[in-house]
């Protein structure tokens, strides 16, 4: 997998310097060339879980600290940063950094901080041991894959029904509601036994022994939908959490991740990433706004953007996708705009209704709106947009680090982030550490990994964790109700594991 990583990024890093050097991007850059000694040393400092789990010969790419290391901290923060460095990126809300010289680097050393925070918070022994007194009380339903099989279609078409429905409502894809509605949160929630249940169905086909006629059936299916959930998305990354998903399933199933398949998924990601910018940025350019619209219209947008791609020449639309692929990753601009400006602008937060937004989430996240009908926003996209950016119409990235900075200062951020790498080591002792292989246990460790955002608010992760355990655990119920106990797992083989 690290060989597919680093084939992925350095690929990345050449084809998008080479392109911009061929078309004289270097001539306009503003000279951030300073922060190459503080982009290098943020790329060392976020490399070293993965080192050090290679040098001891444990290295797993869905460790949860290796994990944040490869899928964002170093895509957003060290690639991000270089291209920030050779003016490949080069967003507006640059000018809104005061004294660059000083809080872009400054930008960078709170990502140093929050990082070894979040590996610190994972590594305390407080983690593993509750994370194991958990684990050991948990049911050891060992499910076959000819049990699996019927429980997880079940569980497809009910998130399958409810995306359609998210979609029919506004709350999914590339268009936003007025005013959360009382059930959308429990829809949006729903939907999500698709993602559950396609993972399961990866995890039934990677372990089966041998493939017949009926698992390229199943695979026929889930491709098809997850490929045309992706195209009614619309969303640049959504081949990434595609190729993520099937990931995450062939290596939770004991499948031997070597250079042929490493080299296999580099190439995957690769083109994943290509395509994906195209079409997610030609998609938003056809539809032109977020505006909601019904299902099909969005499949007259679906059509209208392959066209468009079709009719432009290749190197426009590489262009075109490199452009927004260097724009998406740069995520050290947008925090260094927190950095600069969060103690300025901390009086007018109050008015935007984002002050205090973390410790608000945690109390009211417990009560869910259908209970409490007006439940406030504890943080909007569009007003976070509005105030730190001077543009609403966008959803800028924010990152765990930025949100914790603008709650509760420097010291924060390394606090902020111990506490989530506690809540990690949990999740990772009681469902994956030392555990035998379980259908159950691999979908909600899956669940719970890809439930962390490391480009949003803070203050959402926690309950957000919550909110997709419960209806993850609701899933698995549903399982065990069509599946049965299955068979218990001897103390031989949980020994093995």
């Amino acid at each position: 997998m690290i060989y597919g990583v680093g084939f992925l990024w350095g690929s990345l890093i050449i084809i998008a310097v080479s392109f911009a050097w061929l078309n004289g991007a270097f001539e306009d850059t503003r000279g951030y060339f300073y922060l190459l000694p503080w982009c290098i040393l943020t790329g060392l400092m976020l490399s070293i879980p993965l080192a050090h789990s290679i040098y001891k010969q444990r290295f797993d790419p869905f460790h949860p600290v290796v994990f944040a290391s490869w899928s964002y901290f170093i895509p957003g923060f060290f690639v991000g940063g270089l291209t920030l460095v050779f003016g490949l990126s080069q967003p507006y809300f640059l000018a809104y950094v005061l004294d660059e010289q000083y809080n872009l680097p400054l930008a960078f050393v709170y990502v140093i901080l929050g990082f070894l925070g979040l590996w610190i918070g994972f590594l305390l022994p407080v983690g593993r041991f509750i994370g194991t007194k958990i684990g050991n009380r948990l049911p050891e339903w060992n499910w076959t894959p000819q049990q699996i099989l019927k429980p997880a279609i079940i569980l497809l078409v009910i998130g399958l029904i409810n995306t359609a429905i998210g979609f029919a409502y506004g709350f999914l894809g590339f268009q936003k509601v007025e005013e959360i509605g009382t059930y959308d949160g429990v829809i949006f929630l729903l939907s999500l036994f698709w993602l559950m249940a396609t993972f399961l169905l990866w995890l039934y086909i990677f372990r089966s022994k041998k493939l017949i006629f009926s698992h390229y059936l199943i695979l026929a299916l889930i491709l098809t939908t997850s490929l045309t959930k992706s195209a009614f998305q619309g969303s640049r990354g959504a081949l990434i959490t595609l190729f993520t998903m099937v990931a995450c399933a062939y290596v939770c199933s004991g499948k031997r991740v070597g250079l042929k398949q490493a080299s296999i998924g580099g190439i995957i990601i690769f083109f994943a990433v290509t395509i994906g910018m195209i079409y997610g940025t030609t998609f938003r350019g056809v539809k032109g706004n977020q505006d909601t619209m019904r299902i099909d219209q969005f499949a007259g947008v679906i059509g209208d953007t392959v066209s468009t791609i079709s009719a432009r020449d290749f190197e426009k639309n590489i262009g075109g996708g490199f452009g927004a692929l260097a724009d998406r990753l740069d995520a050290i601009s947008p925090l260094a705009v927190i950095v600069s400006n969060y103690e300025r602008l901390a009086p007018h937060e109050e008015t935007y209704g984002m002050a205090g937004n973390i410790l608000n989430e945690a109390v009211t996240f417990p009560i869910p709106r259908v209970i409490w009908a007006d439940k406030p926003v504890t943080i909007d996209a569009t007003r976070y947009g509005d105030l730190y950016f001077n543009f609403p119409e966008n959803s800028f990235t924010m990152t765990p680090m930025g949100d914790l900075l603008r709650n509760f200062g420097p010291w924060g951020v390394p606090l902020g982030m111990m506490i989530l790498g506690l809540f990690l080591r949990i999740i990772y002792s009681a469902l994956r550490e030392n555990r035998p292989f379980s259908f159950w246990r691999a979908a909600m460790f899956f669940m719970l990994l890809t439930a962390v955002s490391y480009e949003g608010s803070y203050g959402l992760i926690i309950p957000y964790i919550f909110k997709v355990m419960v209806f993850a655990i609701f899933g698995i119920i549903i399982i065990r109700f069509f599946a049965g106990p299955g068979t218990q797992v001897s103390k031989q083989e949980a020994s093995a594991a």
